[in-house]
């Protein structure tokens, strides 16, 4: 169990039609309610934009979902995504 930490992801999506492809990164518990923290992209059609889908799940629970549409285009190069977390906060 981490109390807390900071991860750091370098990503580049793969450039037009992406429909159907998904890249998900998450942080899970090992515990029957589980605690889990994660960030999806979801795969668009030509012309739109990104989407980042992130999520919060205590103990069990996951009523804690954003959904951010990328102001950037995702696919012209590597952007650093992180997940920090504490006792605090989620950021």
């Amino acid at each position: 169990m981490f109390l807390f930490g900071q991860i750091d992801l370098p990503i580049k999506l793969v450039p037009g039609h992406s429909a159907g492809t998904v890249l998900a990164f998450y942080l899970t518990s090992d515990r029957p309610n589980r605690d889990e923290i994660d960030f999806q992209f979801l795969g668009n059609v030509s012309g739109q934009p990104y989407i980042l889908q992130a999520s919060v799940y205590a103990g069990g629970f996951d009523n804690r979902e954003k959904i951010i549409y990328l102001w950037f285009d995702p696919t012209k190069d590597f952007h650093t995504y992180s997940i920090l977390w504490n006792l605090h906060q989620i950021v």
